[in-house]
């Protein structure tokens, strides 16, 4: 298997995760997309100062943008970029039914739930809770679902998930928010589907964007 390259140079690269597949290397052997990447690109990374290594995460089950490094010095430029919320990330999720507004901005309160792998929205200011907020605006519906693009205004753990569930629109597959849908295993229906940010090197605004899975669920709104 490889790992499709959205955009590649040699300071950087963005690829499409696949869906079910986790980005890190774990001890346990699990096939993940930075093992992948170093064995498609052995020979490049033969000299001292090069790495590929990648500046954030994306769950298991969400496909889309990922961004990596190929220089140590590029991986700190762009974990800068993060840390300062320079780079924009917009993602595509397909839910059940019609959403209330065609278009708006949920605003709630999230404490992540270490034990169980999750997080916890609540509709106001509780104990040890962070603010968390994203823009939707309905892009198509089919079939009796909807199709949200979606904005991080912030970003925690699951956030997407936690906050659409919360309003009662858990993303399609996603069992662990709720949905009673099936979707192909160790998937949702959520993908990032594009990354915004200033070439650490050039200092150029890049916008580079992944196509979504090639499967019946996205085919309704192709």
């Amino acid at each position: 298997m490889q790992i499709p390259i959205l955009y590649e140079d040699k300071y950087l690269m963005v690829v499409n995760k696949p869906q079910g597949m986790i980005v890190e290397e774990a001890q346990r052997g699990y096939e993940n997309v930075m093992s992948i990447l170093k064995k498609q690109f052995k020979m490049a990374l033969r000299g001292s100062n090069n790495i590929i290594q990648n500046v954030h995460r994306i769950d298991k089950p969400v496909s889309g943008t990922l961004l990596l490094g190929r220089k140590a010095s590029v991986v700190k430029l762009l974990n800068e970029q993060f840390a300062t919320k320079q780079i924009g990330k917009k993602y595509l999720a397909i839910v059940s039914g019609s959403l209330q507004a065609p278009e708006g901005e949920l605003n709630h309160w999230l404490i992540k739930d270490d034990e169980n792998k999750k997080s916890i929205i609540h509709d106001r200011k509780v104990q040890l809770s962070a603010e968390v907020k994203l823009k939707y605006m309905v892009m198509a519906e089919n079939d009796g679902k909807s199709l949200l693009q979606i904005e991080l205004i912030t970003g925690k753990y699951h956030q997407i998930r936690a906050q659409l569930a919360q309003v009662g629109k858990p993303i399609i597959g996603d069992q662990k928010y709720g949905s009673v849908e099936k979707y192909s295993p160790h998937a949702i229906a959520l993908h990032a589907s594009s990354l915004t940010f200033k070439h650490p090197i050039e200092g150029t605004i890049m916008t580079v964007s992944a196509p979504t899975p090639e499967d019946e669920l996205w085919g309704l709104f192709k």
